[in-house]
């Protein structure tokens, strides 16, 4: 049976499990993973959060976790959500885990009253696309994504 909830106070730790296990197949390594549990702590438990994270447990063993963040989007002219990360640990894989998240990812998102949850997935994962496109998301082919960070977002900062 999987149990699904908000992250708690103190959770911030299990956040970052799933976030370095992302590092490790997505990004060349954990050690590009920058935050820390108190990072996750302050930004979900400030007086004002953006982000939000579901939890997802199975007989009380930590499964795995979806992160999400608000946005907008001036095609709709309201507030969205980017579902930042979605994680399941290895040993809960193929067990119903991820889409579990992504179903109270999407409760989270009506209740809000947000039209739109997106998000980026990764070319080479198959078993991802198939898992997105069996619970109805619209997944594109072709989509570059961008980004700027450390050095070169400074040097262009600095630009004249």
């Amino acid at each position: 049976m999987i149990e699904l909830r908000p992250v708690r106070r103190g959770e911030g730790h299990l956040i970052l499990g799933p976030t370095r296990e992302i590092a490790e197949t997505h990004w060349g390594g954990k050690d590009a993973v920058k935050a820390t549990a108190q990072d996750f702590e302050d930004a979900l438990f400030c007086a004002n959060p953006i982000v939000g994270a579901q939890m997802a447990f199975c007989e009380g063993v930590f499964a795995g976790s979806a992160f999400w963040h608000r946005s907008f989007s001036t095609n709709y002219g309201k507030e969205i959500m980017y579902l930042e990360d979605i994680a399941v640990m290895p040993d809960f894989r193929r067990k119903g885990v991820g889409e579990a998240l992504l179903k109270s990812v999407a409760q989270v998102a009506v209740s809000r009253g947000y039209p739109k949850v997106f998000w980026l997935m990764m070319q080479w994962n198959s078993n991802a696309r198939k898992l997105y496109e069996r619970v109805g998301a619209e997944v594109e082919d072709g989509n570059c994504y961008c980004s700027l960070t450390g050095q070169a977002l400074a040097d262009l900062a600095e630009r004249a």
